[in-house]
């Protein structure tokens, strides 16, 4: 055999090693490309599953009434502690909740399962009560339809001296807030909204029931807390029925009407003033509030004189000092407990 011969005999092996090398190596490639399609399509579903498991805490939480603790909540629907739906609480659509007490009785734990697609996430959180009083809004509503006709003038000012880079909404209802803002494009030129301003929002209605139980076991006086001149004292004033302003008067604190508010003189107040039945203004009157204004359901605001009401924290700060005024629900932390 001649030397050529041996040189092509001793090629095919190397040749067929080759091919060996590379097919095993293409199989390699391919199994590795299919575990990284499967990795990144896990990565993905777990993405969406933890992004759906942050919304579902964000709506559950932004929906919790504002209050004074979580005991009602975890007591669960039936009120009654002890039983099969305590912390039970209505989840979006993908997600299963449940509330369950903290080692901080001023806090609550909620537990969230998502699932988005084929991941599944679960958090808990940790529930507490925001520091500042109250909402970030000058009219808090039970329901938009509490706004009525403004045949005079209504001027919302958001801008608040105590804290100057968070301007208060114009109003909060637990409606959609186009609806809020459709009364305000229709009655542009009679309603004012001084800027700066936040957008208005949504928020669930002010526990009025509660704050009028709080206020009387508070000790609340009945009346003849309001001055016509000078220096009004800070007080908690709590007044069964309606209340009738025909001259000049000013208060201080935390006024609860519970029934109509109505004004044909001039009323000053700085504070927080409730009116569980509305405000009534009339032609030629004049109501100054610097703080807030909350309304009950069924309520009414009919302003047919002018009305002016200005964010004043230092305001809400002194009420909030005579009667712990509600504070809204807010997460303090999370973390992953899948």
């Amino acid at each position: 055999m001649t030397p050529r011969h041996l040189d092509r005999g001793s090629a095919l092996p190397a040749a067929l090693l080759v091919v060996t090398v590379a097919a095993v190596a293409a199989a390699s490639l391919a199994t590795l490309a299919r575990t990284e399609v499967l990795l990144s399509r896990n990565r993905v579903s777990a993405v969406r599953a933890l992004s759906a498991a942050d919304g579902c805490v964000a709506s559950i939480v932004s929906a919790l009434p504002a209050g004074w603790g979580f005991d009602a909540l975890l007591r669960g629907p039936d009120g009654a502690g002890g039983t099969a739906d305590d912390g039970a609480t209505i989840a979006p659509s993908g997600c299963a909740a449940a509330f369950r007490p903290a080692p901080d009785p001023a806090h609550a734990l909620l537990n969230v399962e998502a699932t988005a697609g084929e991941g599944r996430r679960a958090l808990d959180a940790v529930v507490a009560r925001a520091a500042e009083p109250a909402i970030p809004a000058l009219l808090w509503l039970s329901e938009a339809a509490t706004l009525g006709n403004v045949a005079g003038s209504l001027i919302l000012s958001g801008a608040d001296p105590v804290r100057p880079g968070a301007p208060r909404a114009p109003m909060a209802a637990p409606d959609d807030p186009a609806l809020l803002d459709a009364w305000l494009a229709a009655h542009t030129g009679r309603v004012a909204v001084q800027a700066p301003a936040a957008a208005p929002f949504r928020a669930p209605a002010p526990p009025l029931a509660e704050l009028a139980t709080r206020a009387r076991a508070a000790g609340a006086l009945p009346g003849g807390t309001l001055v016509p001149a000078g220096t009004p004292p800070l007080a908690l004033t709590l007044i069964s029925g309606d209340l009738a302003i025909d001259s000049a008067a000013s208060g201080r604190g935390l006024l609860f009407v519970d029934g109509l508010l109505d004004i044909a003189g001039t009323f000053e107040f700085s504070g927080v003033v409730v009116a569980s039945a509305g405000i009534r203004v009339a032609s030629g009157a004049r109501l100054e509030i610097a703080g807030a204004v909350w309304l009950g359901n069924g309520a009414t605001l009919t302003v047919d004189g002018d009305v002016h009401v200005a964010a004043d924290g230092a305001a809400l700060d002194a009420a909030d000092g005579l009667l712990g005024l509600p504070r809204r629900a807010v997460v303090g932390g999370m973390r992953d407990a899948s």
